[in-house]
């Protein structure tokens, strides 16, 4: 690494490890620890699943889809040159299985067989389109490229039910992230406009350049790490913007930004409520957050919130300061039976037991 780029990485550092230490006086979590607990998923093969990075509802089935895969090990695997990058899957989860309290573990088959998909299945960025029964999402695909794998995002469709394959893969930005849908219109978050070195430097001065495209096209890009997307019926989608620690509402009409909701943590994925709220999944330190996910190194907090849109009020409902219980959370759903979370790192799920 040269001067320069040590300098960049060093001061990047620093500002993040000053953000991390920042105290935030969030109260009291609606689920405490000793109301959760940790689901096991056991795939096909008989290993245990890793990375469930996102999750969607399916309240009229009472079931719950889940979108995984180690990416600690894939990235692992490209670098090495020497095997191919392990495989994930997107699962489907009886809700009144998960809930049971003498459930400890849950054997999952993937909907769709890797072999589908050209470059394999890692699915990242995952919706689900209740009105079409069809699930799109950002399917991370790796190919050879001379001696080296080469990552590329594709957003990928199959039928809910694991039935049929549905059409040929749409082309994503190389840092496709998250993906919804309101009718014909998909939208695509980017957590980077540029991806390599270029992708650094964004990060280190918290530039504003992600954001969103629609069908292939960017229509707003002034977010620092563009992350989850959520759209409300009211024609706003609500933009996690991960390093700003903000929630961004614009109108998509003409994408012009109409209130940024400042939230305790870099806000991951967003799932959108019946009642129109938000609960976003949150990094309260994002240094241990990159250790955590980067090399592997101790745990990273997980905090997920309840966002009213409207008051902008905000409601935590689970707090996991050292991250012991359940690490690194990226998305969170929650019903009347309680809360489920998933993570980027840790295994299996996080089920919260809905306080009577």
């Amino acid at each position: 690494m040269g001067k320069t780029r040590l300098r960049l990485a060093c001061g990047g550092f620093f500002a993040f490890a000053v953000a991390a230490c920042a105290p935030d006086d969030i109260g009291a979590a609606k689920y405490s620890l000793d109301m959760c607990r940790r689901v096991a998923l056991e795939d096909s093969h008989g290993e245990i699943v890793r990375g469930a990075e996102d999750l969607a509802l399916d309240q009229e089935n009472n079931r719950l889809f889940v979108a995984a895969y180690d990416r600690r090990a894939v990235e692992k695997a490209a670098r090495s040159n020497k095997q191919t990058p392990p495989d994930g899957g997107v699962y489907a989860i009886n809700l009144a299985t998960l809930f049971d309290p003498h459930t400890q573990k849950i054997s999952v088959v993937s909907l769709a067989s890797p072999g589908d998909f050209t470059g394999g299945l890692r699915p990242h960025g995952l919706h689900y389109d209740a009105e079409n029964h069809e699930l799109i999402f950002v399917n991370r695909t790796y190919a050879r490229q001379g001696r080296k794998w080469r990552m590329t995002p594709r957003l990928q469709r199959v039928g809910a039910n694991g039935e049929v394959f549905i059409g040929e893969a749409s082309s994503a930005p190389c840092a496709a992230n998250d993906v919804a849908t309101s009718g014909a219109r998909i939208y695509t978050t980017f957590d980077h406009a540029s991806c390599g070195f270029g992708a650094s430097i964004e990060n280190v001065f918290r530039l504003k350049r992600s954001g969103v495209m629609e069908s292939g096209q960017p229509v707003f890009a002034a977010a620092a790490f563009a992350n989850g997307i959520a759209r409300f019926d009211n024609g706003r989608l609500a933009i996690a913007a991960t390093r700003e620690k903000a929630l961004i509402v614009v109108d998509e009409k003409n994408y012009s930004v109409q209130k940024r909701i400042a939230l305790p943590g870099g806000p991951d994925n967003l799932t959108k409520t019946n009642s129109g709220e938000i609960i976003a999944a949150l990094h309260p330190s994002m240094v241990k957050l990159a250790l955590n996910r980067k090399l592997g190194v101790g745990h990273a907090p997980s905090r997920i919130v309840k966002v009213d849109m409207e008051k902008q009020a905000i409601k935590v409902l689970f707090d996991d300061a050292r991250g012991e219980l359940f690490s690194a959370a990226t998305v969170a759903v929650e019903t009347n039976r309680g809360l489920v979370a998933g993570s980027v790192t840790d295994e299996g799920l996080l089920v919260c037991q809905a306080p009577v």
